[in-house]
């Protein structure tokens, strides 16, 4: 679009729209502007300021009115369409009922999200908004949050990085804090009792990460203590590490909710890490565009009854 174009749409106002309108109906100058409660030379203005902007008299005078030249009546629909959308951009948002909503709703999360958060919402969502789908991604936040500024996820469920936190694009709204735990076969000798930071550093360690070997909170609390994990297999999802665990004498560290969710399950057993201060916050995390989306909003609220459902309980 072409300078003198920006500088002609700046020249329109709503106000000269309308005037236009009223005249296409009545035809008469007094007439128009008593219906829209301007004075006469108000009138006279928008016009001259519409004729301007066109380059067409837009109207021409006759003796009965105001007669409407061609160009003005190929513009009225378009000016009167216009006008009806900015009065629908001024309207209240129509209220939101979850039993009538038809939607998709894109949610991105790992592994540990998915699947412990996501079976509770979909049961909850099967029974209160039937009609909303739910299209799910595992996706890591490097790619997450460029997926959220361009649209391609709605909200994402996971842990943030500081840069996230600090970003005024997002919108967060806090789920739980989460802790690690030590997962193993039942009966495996580190899981007797409590153990300590050698202790659980000795022993061959499962590592989950969809994108190979990275470091994390437990990693950085060896550290301090001089030590390291072992780490003998790396695998990209939960249920893959589950079941390696299962059948063999590794340890693997997980989320408390994940390994409560599923210890039974897999014949599991775990225990807390031999640290304090260590917990981690959830967050659903949508853009500043989707802020007062009352879908959107709604849709919180159900994730987080949802992770409230997932138990959390010291060990199986």
């Amino acid at each position: 679009m072409s300078d003198i174009s920006h500088n002609d749409i700046r020249r329109v106002d709503p106000t000269s729209l309308m005037v236009f309108l009223a005249l296409m109906r009545h035809r008469k100058g007094t007439v128009a502007a008593l219906e829209l409660g301007l004075t006469q030379p108000a009138i006279s203005h928008s016009l001259k300021r519409m004729r301007e902007v066109y380059g067409d008299p837009l109207f021409l005078r006759r003796s009965h009115g105001l007669e409407p030249t061609a160009l003005a009546r190929d513009l009225e629909p378009k000016i009167r369409e216009i006008i009806h959308l900015i009065g629908q951009s001024l309207a209240p948002s129509a209220e939101f009922i979850p039993s009538d909503a038809i939607a998709q709703f894109r949610l991105g999360a790992f592994d540990f999200e998915l699947t412990t958060i996501l079976p509770a919402l979909v049961a909850r969502l099967r029974q209160h908004a039937p009609n909303i789908a739910i299209h799910s991604f595992q996706i890591a936040n490097e790619q997450a949050l460029d997926a959220l500024r361009d649209g391609q996820l709605d909200m994402l469920v996971g842990y943030l990085e500081r840069t996230w936190r600090d970003d005024p694009s997002m919108v967060q709204s806090h789920l739980y804090s989460e802790t690690y735990v030590a997962v193993a076969r039942r009966c495996h000798p580190l899981l007797a009792g409590p153990f300590t930071w050698e202790e659980f550093a000795r022993a061959d360690h499962l590592q989950v990460s969809p994108s190979g070997p990275k470091r994390n909170i437990i990693d950085h609390a060896l550290q301090l203590e001089g030590l390291s994990r072992n780490v003998r297999t790396i695998v990209p999802s939960l249920f893959s590490a589950l079941a390696v665990l299962q059948q063999t004498d590794l340890i693997g560290t997980l989320p408390k909710r994940v390994a409560a969710q599923h210890a039974e399950r897999f014949d599991l057993a775990f225990r807390p890490l031999p640290m304090t201060g260590r917990a981690f916050d959830l967050h659903a995390v949508r853009h500043m565009r989707d802020a007062r989306n009352a879908m959107h909003q709604w849709m919180v609220d159900q994730i987080k009854a949802a992770a409230s459902d997932v138990p959390d309980v010291e060990r199986a």
